[in-house]
């Protein structure tokens, strides 16, 4: 009996998993008299699996509460007695009492059930510490429903000569037969095991996107072992495993005796990185279990302990390269310059403007002498009119090697330029040399 260091105060104790009902309130307050047994590290009774309302009549399995370390643990207790009370009522007061109102001392560990057989403590062991089915329904604490199915398979091995049990012998046989029983029996005798190994690749590094493929070994059957995978990855059951199922990280392997069954998990992940399997479980034992009563006339309980157990582990990882970062090719697209038009070059001809030039006469000096009598000069006749006669020819060029405008008009331009003499006209260009006297 574990032993307190300091009493705990009073305090309203919490559901057990699963309950379906709002218990009463005297039923969760460990105060009085039930505080006291609750201090001397027993387990104290609230409430049954159905609501009875203010009834102190029980159905079995029975949520109780205890120490465990300090801390308040709720845990539904199974009956191995189908014909005795649970002695698990509470009245008005809050008094634990039994069916017929009577006040109950207190629920006190046991060392079992005397009536039971080593097998029959090992087959109830493992039924309340692992999935069964009853017709279809599967046993645990999760519901009302699964209760029910796991209480009646507990009776099925404590109580299948009882007489009050005739009438389900044709139920328990379908279900809990000797085969099946002698099968768990050998399940709780094996030396259990669990390993897990990398497979592929032994050694070395994956890329990201491969897959690596692990090797789990056990011989626990049908017991739900927990598998994980580290984020980033998808496990699965791979391979020749058809007796293995991987449902919501549980995998349960079929099987029997002591001999282990390989089972391969593969593992992908899509970025570089250790990445690791992880299995663990409860070895299933009888010392997994502890037992409660409140004396001769009254049920006894056996509990699974959810506290205490040992958990068996194994684990392995894998090294995944990051896969290569690709920068993608830059394309620059092709320019087309148009093309320059050639343009054609057109000689640009100055125009020089044309500037009358007023001709020069020179100045001879007059020697003073006799007179000469002046004679009459006739005026020349007005030349006929004539219309325009347009340039021909190439553009003239000057003796001094200058150039000279041409002009259509009539106009007549004489130009003094060293010793020559350029005469231009209408009709065309003539050039007159003054010779040397």
């Amino acid at each position: 009996m574990p032993v307190r260091t300091a009493a705990a105060p009073a305090f309203t104790a919490g559901l057990c998993e699963g309950t379906e009902y709002t218990p009463s309130e005297q039923m969760l307050d460990i105060s009085g008299i039930r505080l006291d047994h609750y201090n001397d590290g027993n387990i104290v009774p609230m409430y049954g699996t159905t609501d009875r309302g203010t009834s102190a009549a029980v159905d079995a399995p029975v949520c109780g509460v205890r120490d465990v370390d300090g801390i308040a643990k709720s845990e539904w207790m199974y009956c191995t007695d189908f014909d005795l009370d649970p002695c698990a009522g509470v009245d008005e007061n809050g008094l634990p009492v039994d069916k017929h109102n009577d006040e109950m001392g207190a629920t006190v560990p046991s060392s079992g059930n005397p009536d039971l057989s080593a097998d029959d403590l090992a087959v109830i062991s493992w039924l309340l510490q692992n999935p069964a089915k009853l017709d279809g329904a599967v046993s645990g604490n999760g519901s009302e429903d699964a209760r029910s199915a796991r209480q009646t398979l507990v009776w099925c091995v404590s109580d299948y000569d009882n007489p009050l049990m005739a009438d389900f012998k044709s139920l328990c046989d379908r279900n809990i037969g000797d085969d099946e029983r002698a099968r768990i029996v050998e399940i709780m005798n094996v030396t259990q095991t669990l390993d897990l190994v990398r497979k592929t690749p032994a050694t070395g590094t994956l890329k990201a996107g491969e897959t690596a493929v692990f090797t789990l070994n056990t011989n626990m059957y049908r017991k739900p072992i927990n598998v994980q995978s580290s984020a980033g990855t998808e496990l699965t059951v791979c391979g020749d495993n058809a007796k293995a199922t991987l449902s919501a990280n549980q995998l349960t392997v079929d099987g029997r005796g002591d001999a282990p069954t390989a089972v391969d998990l593969c593992l992908t992940a899509a970025d570089g990185g250790d990445y690791s399997v992880t299995a663990s479980v409860i070895p299933d034992s009888v010392e997994n279990l502890h037992w409660n009563t409140a004396g001769a006339q009254c049920q006894v309980f056996a509990s699974f302990d959810t506290v205490r157990p040992a958990l068996m582990n194994a684990s392995a990882s894998v090294g995944y390269a990051a896969a290569p970062t690709t920068t993608p090719a830059t394309t620059t697209p092709a320019t087309t310059t148009p093309a320059t038009p050639v343009v054609p070059i057109v000689p640009i001809v100055p125009i020089v403007p044309i500037v009358p030039i007023v001709p020069i006469v020179p100045v001879v000096p007059v020697v003073p002498g006799a007179p000469v009598p002046s004679q009459p000069v006739a005026t020349p006749a007005a030349p006929a009119p004539s219309a325009p006669k347009p340039a021909t020819g190439p553009r003239p060029v000057a003796i001094d090697g200058g150039a000279a405008e041409q002009n259509s008009g009539r106009n007549i331009a004489v130009a003094v330029t060293g010793l020559g003499l350029v005469g231009m006209a209408a009709a065309g260009a003539v050039a007159l040399r003054r010779k040397r006297s």
